[in-house]
This record gives structure tokens, sequence and C-alpha cells, in this order.
């Protein structure tokens, strides 16, 4: 009832750190519903994004942020559970989501391994996506099925393409480096090259030197040279 009283700005952290209390505490069936929102987390926010608009005003942005974090064994098999009965993609969609990351916050080898077997059979690419995401910057030990992985980099989308490559960061398989080199190689697309040379930091050895310095010497564009400059000195120091 004193609301009125406090600053806009004051109200604006109370809201925000309110819901993201909720979504502490909250359920994961609440977590899934909010990163399904598309609600703005206070009415005050509605004067200033007449003028500009921020992910961070949206109620989901902060569910995706508690997603994230997942890493409590409950919440394996709750969402496990919800997503066996689970026929909405949409839903599906921020399951993957939690699933993938509780995965990379636990290095669960069997739920990476499911996902993967998801992965090939889920006809949503909202879904699969979803897996790309939050697999991506996890280490992959040798035992860990990444085939699926190295199916989906030859597919014809490019969302799934681009993040599948990313997605094969810090696996142990040298079938990888052999699978990105010659698309590294045949591609002129710069942001291309520039996603497969991210992969090459952790994945490449001194087979992908002399490819990486000749594009370092064609390629214009000052950003890809900067990445491929820091791979080469990182595989360097693999070496």
């Amino acid at each position: 009832m004193f609301d009125f009283l406090i600053g806009k700005d004051k109200r604006l952290k109370k809201a925000r750190l309110a819901l993201i209390d909720s979504l502490d505490k909250g359920t994961i069936d609440y977590l899934l519903d909010q990163m399904g929102s598309i609600e703005i987390y206070s009415d005050l926010l509605n004067k200033k994004r007449e003028k500009e608009t921020s992910n961070t005003d949206d109620i989901s942005w902060y569910a995706y942020r508690r997603a994230e974090k997942l890493h409590l064994p409950i919440e394996k098999q709750q969402l496990l559970e919800k997503l066996n009965s689970e026929t909405d993609d949409r839903v599906k969609k921020h399951i993957f989501f939690c699933l993938a990351h509780f995965c990379k916050n636990t290095n669960d080898k069997a739920v990476f391994n499911f996902l993967m077997e998801r992965i090939e059979n889920e006809k949503d690419n909202a879904c699969k996506l979803s897996i790309l995401i939050g697999i991506s910057s996890m280490p992959k030990s040798a035992d860990l099925n990444i085939e699926p992985l190295k199916k989906l980099v030859k597919t014809r989308d490019r969302n799934l393409r681009v993040n599948s490559i990313i997605a094969l960061q810090q696996t142990i398989d040298p079938e990888v480096e052999d699978l990105l080199l010659p698309m590294f190689i045949n591609t002129k697309d710069s942001h291309m090259k520039t996603v497969i040379t991210w992969t090459l930091e952790t994945t490449g050895t001194k087979k992908s030197i002399p490819f990486l310095e000749q594009a370092y010497k064609r390629t214009r564009d000052y950003s890809l040279r900067s990445y491929i400059q820091k791979t080469i000195e990182k595989i360097k120091n693999k070496s």
C-alpha cells in the first residue's frame, strides 16, 4: 500500500527481485509457464517501452536465466516426467532447454545421450535448437554419443547447422576436425568460417593450421582474422 511513496526505480527493482525469487522457489511447471510468457515483469515499464524495448523487460528472460542454473536431481526427474507426457512442441522446447542446461551443469552422461537420441527423433527444429544451445559449452568426453551432432552439421537448415557446429566444441573425436575443415575451406561465408574457427579452437590439431593461415591471408574480415589468429595460438599451445 506504500508503493506509491517509493521511487520508480526502486519499485522496478522490487518487482524484478520478486520475480527472481518466485522463479527460484517455484515448481518446474511454474518455470516452464514463465519461459513461455509474453508479459513484462512490471507495468511501470510500459512508458519506457514506448521509446525502447529490452529483453530484460520480459518475464521469459528471467525464466530462461533461471533454467540455465538447474542442477538438482529432483529437477531432472520432474523435467523427464513432464517431457514424457507433453505433446505441445512449444512447451517441449522449454523442457529441452532445461534438460540441456541441467546436463551441462552436472555433466550427466545419461541425460546427454538421451538428448542425442531425442535430437535425432524430434521433428520440431526449435526443440533441436534448445538442446544444441544448452550443451554448447559443455566439455564432452570421448564416451559420449556425438554422432547426431556430426549429422546435423550437414543439414540444410542454417540455424541447426551453425548451432551443431558450435555444440561440437570441446569434443574428443578426431572425425570432428576432418568434418569441419572441408567446410571451412569451401565456404565463402565469413560468419560460417568464424563459427567453424570457434570449434576448431578446441577440436583442431596442427593439421588445421595451414588452412587457417591461408584463410587469414585471404580474408578482409578483421573479426574473422582475429578469431583465426586466436585459434592458431590455442592449437599451437595444445601441441
